[in-house]
């Protein structure tokens, strides 16, 4: 788990941005390529592509509150920011109530449009029909109908639709039906068919519903600044006089509204008021019949007349009571004095009495009595004339008692009348109080709806005034204006993205390449997996048939094996004798160019005047021979080891690419046990013999991954020359020649880098394409030279790598 962790943080720690940008960069052509293929879709595009535009409209909120002087509560408000909540305003102008006024005003749920190839385009201010639904039903509102039509023959024909096509041709401003629905389709004025003739509209009818809430969330609008009152409306479409017709009919629709909610007011006043009059004028008419059902009842007209007439009539009849009572006491005067005269003397006259009748009769007696006294001064008692008055006076004594008596009952009948004039008068005078009060609270309940009454007249009359000067709550200060330039798309974002994509679509194919490569292509590839190993020398990628170094060689192949043999003498093994030193050249897997490595260091050791024996050991698949032009079934390693009369001296290969200094032994005839006869001890005779010939033995072995012939013979030589292949040998199996050098079962082992630069196209001048026979992995009978069959998935993996 440390390990891991160690490699992790080591990975991270090492990567090397520019060494992943070359990495990159090395495959320009796909990245020009993916961009330009990019940059022409998106221009093809944008060049079919709709644009949007935006169309803006400001509006100021007005704050309508009272005015009134209110002491600031904070400093804030030292400053007079406004009172009007414009998150309010905001969501009335977004609300769905509002915006489905504004889609039924317009007619937003019936769209046109001219069908294009790639877009249909929305017809608005210069339509040549528009349609009509004759079903008037609420449920048409939530309804979705499409379709389309051509214009043909000075009609039109449905060629698609819900229900079907049709190639009928149907007359305009004549009754149709589509999905059931009554509709008619009518031509605008000025239209002229002859030049639409072919062309396909498409008519749709959207629900309501989704219309206004589609228009909701495309309307977007904002504060200018927070300490403002002015809300920007925009709304971005590509009709700009549709967004236009919008922005200007929601504003309409929102001041409406506003003008509505301050009228509402008034107006419930108003209805409010002439309900109430309805129930005061029949309260009031009551009030108004109480009052004169009393007064009828009571005799009343004016209480304060009626009131004086009571106390006028009280004293009156009073008055009349106490003279009626005086009449009375006269007249019993009067009849006591004649009853006790009965002299039949002077009676007494004028005391008072106002019956005319009876001071007449008095009169009358007293000048009889007068005259009789005068007579009886001068005549004598009985004398008849003095009788004759006597009797006169007598009967006209009769007449006065009766005339008193008569006086008297008229007196007592008066007296009884005035009586009850006086009790009935007093009786008024006393309910007079009793019928101010009820008058009062009679007049009082009238006054009371009177004045309501004129109240709400009042009120109906200023909130009349108030309906008709409603002002409105919001001043226009820009309608709907469209600017030139298009919102959507945006030209340089798409461009920029093209760029973008174009660069990142080969990344990523070269990113997951690059993650699915299992193979080794650097030397920081091989020291990250071989701590503390040893790496010799790196042998470029050779372009071309001249494979072999030589003398004189100033190639970049031969200066790769100059490296190789100075660096190799570096790590020889101090030898006490003089005897010549031994390598071994081997690999994980066939084709990672061990023969290659061996010839070629060989070649490199001989030019230099040293002894070079070169053994071809790899009995199983030899590839020594093929670079020698000769056959592999020549006297070879395998005769030697096998046939014991057989001296090795007589498998030597002499003057081979024209080098004296340069023996080869050949592997010989393929046999059926090598490792037996690697083991046999005749090669390590072999090898001690030549050593003592011979400055430098090298062995060109098998691979080690399947079979166990080189480490068979790896205990015979000094050093070992670990040849791995740039771009071929891959990375899990390199740990296996690791572990073999750990574990000591190859000596002094040192790592040689093959074909380096084979993935680099245009790097250098020199490199080395020869393909090697091996397939991938070591088979044990090597029965196939050819090149294995490679999977689709190599294939494309290789493509890449081309």
């Amino acid at each position: 788990m440390e390990n891991i962790k160690f490699d992790l943080e080591e990975k991270h720690n090492n990567f090397d941005f520019l060494e992943q940008f070359f990495l990159y960069l090395r495959y320009w052509h796909y990245f020009l390529i993916s961009v330009v293929v990019c940059f022409f879709v998106v221009k093809y595009y944008l060049n079919h592509t709709v644009s949007v535009y935006e169309s803006k409209a400001k509006v100021k909120i007005i704050d309508d509150s009272k005015s009134s002087f209110v002491m600031p509560n904070s400093p804030v408000a030292l400053f007079g920011k406004n009172k009007v909540n414009l998150d309010n305003e905001i969501e009335v102008l977004k609300s769905y109530r509002l915006l489905e006024q504004v889609c039924k005003s317009l007619n937003l749920n019936n769209q046109y449009y001219n069908v294009g190839y790639l877009n249909n385009v929305e017809i608005w201010k210069n339509r040549p029909f528009t349609i009509e639904w004759l079903d008037n039903s609420a449920k048409m509102d939530d309804k979705s109908i499409s379709f389309e039509i051509e214009i043909a023959n000075g009609g039109y024909k449905v060629v698609s639709s819900s229900s079907g096509s049709s190639s009928k041709v149907h007359p305009f401003n004549s009754i149709q039906y589509i999905s059931g629905i009554p509709y008619k389709l009518l031509l605008q004025v000025g239209t002229d068919l002859k030049e639409l003739n072919g062309r396909k509209f498409l008519v749709v009818h959207a629900a309501v519903r989704s219309v206004a809430l589609g228009l909701s969330n495309s309307l977007n609008i904002s504060n200018s600044n927070k300490n403002s009152d002015i809300l920007i409306l925009s709304l971005a479409g590509a009709n700009r006089d549709k967004s236009e017709v919008i922005l200007n009919e929601i504003i309409k629709q929102f001041d409406i509204d506003g003008l509505s909610d301050r009228r509402l007011v008034s107006q419930r006043t108003i209805d409010f008021v002439n309900q109430r009059f309805k129930s005061i004028e029949a309260q009031l008419d009551s009030v108004e019949t109480t009052k004169a059902n009393y007064k009828r009842n009571q005799g009343l007209t004016f209480i304060n007349e009626d009131a004086l007439t009571a106390t006028q009539g009280k004293v009156n009849a009073t008055n009349d009571v106490f003279q009626v009572e005086t009449q009375i006491a006269l007249s019993k005067v009067l009849e006591q004095t004649v009853k006790s005269d009965k002299s039949l003397g002077l009676l007494p006259a004028n005391i008072g009495l106002t019956n005319n009748g009876i001071n007449q009769s008095i009169s009358e007696y007293n000048t009889v009595v007068l005259e009789r006294e005068r007579q009886s001064v001068s005549g004598l008692p009985n004398n008849p004339l003095i009788k004759s008055m006597n009797n006169k006076l007598s009967n006209l004594k009769i007449n006065i008692l009766g005339s008193i008596n008569s006086y008297q009952k008229e007196l007592e009948v008066s007296l009884s009348k005035n009586d009850y004039i006086k009790n009935t008068s007093g009786s008024k005078f006393s309910s007079i109080p009793n019928n101010e009060k009820v008058l009062r609270g009679i007049e009082r309940q009238q006054n009371i709806k009177e004045t309501l009454y004129l109240l709400l007249l009042q009120k109906r009359e200023e909130a009349a005034i108030n309906v008709a000067i409603t002002s409105s709550s919001i001043k226009v200060i820009d309608y709907a204006m469209t600017g030139s330039s298009p919102v959507a798309p945006k030209k340089g974002t798409y461009y920029m993205a093209a760029i973008l994509i174009g660069l990142l679509i080969p990344f990523l194919f070269l990113y997951v390449g690059f993650l699915l490569d299992d193979k080794l292509h650097t030397k920081e590839d091989i020291l990250k997996l071989t701590k503390n190993k040893i790496i010799l020398s790196e042998v470029p990628h050779i372009n071309g048939e001249n494979r072999l170094t030589g003398i004189n060689d100033r190639s970049i192949l031969g200066e790769s094996f100059r490296i190789l043999r100075t660096n190799l003498t570096y790590i020889f093994p101090l030898q006490t004798e003089q005897l010549g030193q031994t390598i071994m050249i081997t690999s994980t897997i066939k084709g990672e160019g061990k023969t290659f490595t061996a010839l070629n260091l060989s070649i490199s050791f001989s030019i230099m005047n040293k002894k070079v024996l070169l053994i071809g050991a790899d009995m199983r698949n030899p590839q020594l021979h093929n670079y020698l032009n000769t056959g592999k079934n020549q006297l070879g390693l395998q005769d030697f080891l096998h046939d014991v009369s057989v001296d090795w001296h007589s498998t030597i290969n002499k003057n081979y690419l024209d080098n004296s200094n340069l023996d080869i032994i050949l592997s010989g005839t393929i046999p059926p046990n090598p490792a037996e006869l690697l083991s046999n001890g005749r090669l390590e005779k072999l090898i001690a013999e030549a050593r003592k010939e011979y400055d430098f033995i090298i062995i060109d072995t098998p691979p080690t991954l399947l079979v166990t012939d080189t480490l068979v013979i790896s205990h015979l030589v000094d050093t070992t020359l670990y040849v791995v292949r740039a771009d071929y040998t891959p990375k899990k199996i390199l740990e296996f020649s690791v572990n073999l050098s750990d574990k000591g079962k190859l000596r002094n082992m040192a790592y040689v880098i093959n074909n380096v630069g084979s993935n680099y196209k245009g790097y250098g001048t020199y490199g080395y394409s020869y393909k090697y026979g091996y397939a991938y992995g070591y088979g044990y009978g090597y029965e196939a030279d050819a090149e294995a069959e490679k999977t689709l998935f190599g294939k494309i993996k290789s493509f890449f790598k081309k």
